[in-house]
């Protein structure tokens, strides 16, 4: 299991120790995923002075996973920690299984992405990806 794997099984034991899952968990969590996406996209366009330090930039990019599991959880998509060896991988694969299952994750940001579709801008990449944007590679979205 890689270092990252650990961090995100430790950080989802004691988030499960704190927390249930209501009617709203959905909700809160694809508020969490756009949050944390802007956040990550925030930290890439400014100078790299003025950038978050990468324990920053990590803690991100957990709460953002954890907000993906949870979401996969509640639609009895297969995930967990051990699988984020490669974590832009995983991240596409489980964003790609919830559009599937229809689960938009782009949600709250759908005006960003009406906008950005408007004005001819790509699709987001994924999470933890330097690209500004990417391709759209299948009928599935590539968050």
């Amino acid at each position: 299991m890689s270092m990252y794997s650990e961090l995100l099984a430790m950080s989802l034991s004691q988030e499960d120790e704190t927390s249930e899952a209501d009617a709203s968990s959905e909700k809160r969590f694809l508020e969490q995923l756009s949050e944390c996406r802007d956040r990550l996209r925030a930290d890439q366009s400014i100078a790299s002075a003025r950038r978050p330090d990468a324990p920053s930039r990590v803690a991100t990019e957990l709460r953002y996973d954890r907000a993906l599991i949870g979401l996969c959880s509640l639609h009895e998509i297969p995930c967990g920690a051990w699988r984020f060896t490669c974590p832009q991988e995983e991240r596409r694969r489980l964003e790609e299984a919830l559009e599937a299952a229809g689960v938009d994750v782009r949600a709250p940001r759908r005006r960003d992405n009406m906008r950005r579709a408007a004005t001819g801008g790509g699709h987001e990449p994924p999470v933890g990806s330097s690209r500004a944007s990417a391709p759209r590679r299948s009928a599935s979205f590539v968050a």
